[in-house]
This record gives structure tokens, sequence and C-alpha cells, in this order.
């Protein structure tokens, strides 16, 4: 009984402060999950050594914490990958544009290297994203056939709060 009161008292006190304004405030070790698949890949540059980079964009749905709890966003990310002979990622460079369901933007980039979580940081928003900063890390979680696949990530982020919550 005691267990059931304090999950009623809690998802109140969540309902409650969803409700209100968004004010200035960090979101700590919040964490998304986001799917996509490739829309183009090609290879821009194929190297005497058997390497080469590629050009990649690809489409994705996810969900996150940015800027409200539980937002679904469109994501479009552009990135370069260099590659080894035989197909390992060696680094990844780009950057994803997003768009909330609820019609707020914001932007990011990305950076991975075989040796550590891929990177993320926030550089751009509008709306609710406005004045956005911040970032976190990534990790391929599960590929799919013909490229694509499932990443989790992890951050640190702040909005300035000029904007009411939607």
């Amino acid at each position: 009984m005691f267990l059931k009161a304090t999950t009623l008292a809690t998802g109140i006190v969540a309902a409650v402060a969803m409700a209100a304004p968004a004010q200035a405030e960090v979101f700590k070790d919040k964490r998304g999950i986001s799917t996509c698949t490739p829309v183009s890949n090609e290879e821009v540059m194929k190297r005497p050594d058997g390497s080469s980079i590629r050009r990649t964009v690809g489409a994705c749905i996810g969900v996150s914490d940015a800027a409200f709890p539980f937002d679904h966003q469109k994501q479009m990310c552009t990135s370069t990958l260099e590659l080894t002979a035989d197909g390992k990622m060696i680094s990844v460079h780009g950057y994803c544009d997003v768009l909330s369901t609820k019609g707020d933007r914001a932007a990011y980039t990305i950076t991975y290297n075989p040796d550590t979580y891929g990177r993320w940081d926030f550089f751009s928003g509008s709306g609710a994203y406005a004045g956005i900063k911040g970032g976190g890390t990534y990790k391929f979680r599960v590929g799919f056939p013909g490229g694509g696949g499932v990443y989790d990530s992890t951050g640190t982020w702040q909005v300035d709060g000029t904007t009411a919550q939607k």
C-alpha cells in the first residue's frame, strides 16, 4: 500500500511540474534513444590502401527528454565517415537537425572514434530549444541489415527558459 501511495504522489508531482511553464533548468543524465535508417550512402573517396571516405544521410526517429519529457523527434543526420579497407569505422563527423512533434527545432554535432563513445553537442535551437546548450555521449546498440541502427544517448543540457512549455 505504501508503494502505491508513493507512486501516485510521485505521478501527481510530475504531472504538476510538467504543466508549469518551463524555467531555466539543467536536465542531468537524461537519456534518449534514436532509430536511424540510411537515406543515402555514397563513397566520395577511395584511397590507395583500400580505406575510404563516405558521405551519409540518415533519417532518424528519436524519443528523449529534450526539451520536454518523452518528446518525439524527427532527425536528419548528415555525416562523413572514414572507413578502413575492411569497412570498419575509423571516425565519424557530422550534424543532426532535430524537429520536435511540437514544432520546435534544434541542431547538434556528432563525432565518433572507435576508442571512445560517440559525442554529441547542441549548437542551435528555436522554440522550446531556444538557447539550448549541452551535450553528451551516444553508443551504438544494434545494427540493421543494409545500414543504420539504434543508438542510446545520455547527457546534460540547459534551455533558456523563456519559452512556455507546450
